[in-house]
């Protein structure tokens, strides 16, 4: 929760940057979440004894959720990317990070989803 709540800063900030600089508005920024009860939460905002010490970070999340400023997908843990980045990781899920990143890079480089400002990529021939 408090990863979302920090994520979720970061992103406002940013966005008010990139819509001041650029004078577009952005869609609600897609958050990747791997915990159900933190979704239901988002969904139905109640508070109780147990809760009271983040009720404040939630409350926030809740509004902005319930007003579609962001939004929420609930994903499995194997397929959370940050884990493997910024916990203790086992190298199975180096592994599958490495997997998923050269995937997707691979997959934009053979379909030409490039961005067409980017340079030509030049592989060394030895």
């Amino acid at each position: 929760m408090s990863a979302l709540s920090n994520g979720e800063q970061e992103n406002l900030w940013l966005s008010f940057l990139i819509e001041e600089l650029w004078k577009i508005k952005l869609p609600p920024t897609l958050f990747h979440i791997d915990n159900k009860g933190l979704l239901e939460k988002l969904k139905i905002f109640g508070s109780n004894s147990k809760t009271k010490h983040f009720d404040i970070k939630i409350k926030n999340l809740h509004e902005k959720f319930k007003n579609k400023d962001i939004d929420v997908k609930l994903i499995s843990s194997m397929d959370m990317i940050a884990d493997s980045l910024t916990k203790a990781a086992p190298y199975s899920s180096i592994k599958h990070l490495q997997a998923k990143c050269l995937s997707v890079f691979l997959a934009d480089f053979f379909l030409d989803k490039r961005p067409q400002h980017s340079a030509p990529l030049h592989f060394p021939h030895n």
